[in-house]
């Protein structure tokens, strides 16, 4: 048994599913249906959704509904669309158009509510955070915050960022290691996360003007009622991005507002977002030349969709690393163990899919657990 750690966790929706959460397929209905409750029928969410069902009826001669339109090829549109400023000034901000904005609150507005506060997590997810060891590597897919909640209730220290830095200078810094911590990569942003970086443009422009009231702001301009704190503490570089993100505290005081007042730093559920993945770069810095010298890869939930070639690339680069860099490689008596994926599959059709996906993984060096993510499945992914 691998009791040490330094291994690397590759984590996607399906961890999230035994919690409660809702899967890609059922969030663009609960959304639809959530917008609609606050706003109505026309608004840009509308507007745009009408627009993208014209495109795909001229452009592939496929017939769509406003029921049936599959949640993450619009996104992908909308991303096309405010990336490329062809609203021209339209285009909002930086964070999205209209549409974007309104489906992003929401999604995070949903997630929240369907996640368990610490005390009710299933089972499995205290036994998971109780197995990580401080050397360990979580690399996350998801918006929520359920791994952080079962970290905080057994007591197991973590950041969310890649390394802490004792000084820093132009080119980058000096690591500071003497914190144990499990480190948490959330690639695609999370539900709790919010910039202040737009608010601080505001200071700035309103000083330039002499005016020295501060700007509004629902989050860091609202006496603290959100209790807003930095994602990243300790010395920092001048560019980078993490500096501006902050986690909010109350959580629930945020989510709870019938129509919540700001955008969560998530990136779309689309196929185009990693044109949006600059303020998370540092979490992808160095992940290919990771996995040489670790000790076990898992992936857990992670069906790796064919249209996510940026996560394929660098999950080939790491498994690569870790099945012929010194597969006899030992630290402390403990070997290299099987490349270990956990998913839920039911059918032999189904499961030969998901063995052709990861047949980039030597057949000799990978293990399966197909009956989803449990506690059964947490003894597999650390025996």
């Amino acid at each position: 048994m691998n009791n040490i750690g330094y291994r690397i966790f590759v984590i996607g929706a399906g961890f999230s599913v035994p919690a409660g959460l809702p899967t890609a397929a059922e969030l663009y209905g609960l959304v639809k249906s959530r917008i609609e409750s606050v706003y109505g029928t026309d608004t840009k969410f509308h507007r745009s959704l009408d627009e993208f069902i014209d495109y795909k009826q001229s452009t592939c001669n496929v017939t769509l509904t406003h029921d049936d339109v599959d949640l993450e090829e619009f996104m992908s549109f909308l991303d096309i669309e405010h990336y490329l400023w062809l609203e021209g000034s339209d285009t909002l901000s930086s964070k999205g158009n209209g549409a974007q904005l309104l489906i992003k609150k929401f999604i995070g507005q949903i997630i929240h509510e369907r996640t368990p506060v610490a005390t009710n997590l299933p089972q499995e997810y205290i036994e998971f955070a109780q197995n990580l060891k401080t050397t360990d590597v979580i690399i996350t897919l998801n918006y929520d915050v359920i791994l952080e909640r079962a970290l905080e209730f057994v007591g197991k220290p973590y950041r969310l960022f890649t390394h802490r830095f004792k000084s820093t200078h132009d080119y980058g810094g000096t690591i500071d290691d003497n914190k144990e911590e499990v480190v948490i990569l959330k690639l695609h942003g999370s539900l709790d996360w919010f910039t202040n970086e737009d608010y601080l443009g505001s200071i700035a422009a309103f000083k330039k003007q002499n005016y020295h009231e501060l700007p509004r702001d629902p989050i860091f301009n609202n006496n603290n009622k959100y209790a807003p704190i930095p994602l990243v503490d300790g010395s920092r570089t001048s560019d980078d991005p993490l500096k501006f993100i902050h986690r909010l505290s109350n959580l629930d005081s945020f989510y709870e507002n019938f129509d919540p007042p700001s955008v969560p730093m998530i990136l779309s559920p689309s196929h185009m977002k990693i044109v949006y993945a600059n303020p998370f770069i540092s979490f992808w810095h160095g992940l290919g030349m990771s996995g040489g010298f670790n000790l076990g890869i898992n992936i857990i939930g992670f069906s790796l969709p064919e249209h996510d070639d940026y996560l394929r690339v660098c999950l080939y680069k790491m498994i690569k690393n870790y099945l012929y860099f010194q597969w006899d490689f030992t630290l402390n008596g403990v070997e290299k163990d099987n490349v270990k994926i956990v998913d839920y599959r039911v059918t032999d059709e189904a499961i030969e899919q998901l063995k052709q996906t990861y047949s980039f993984i030597d057949e000799q060096k990978s293990a399966f657990y197909l009956k989803g993510f449990s506690s059964d499945a947490v003894k597999f992914l650390f025996d």
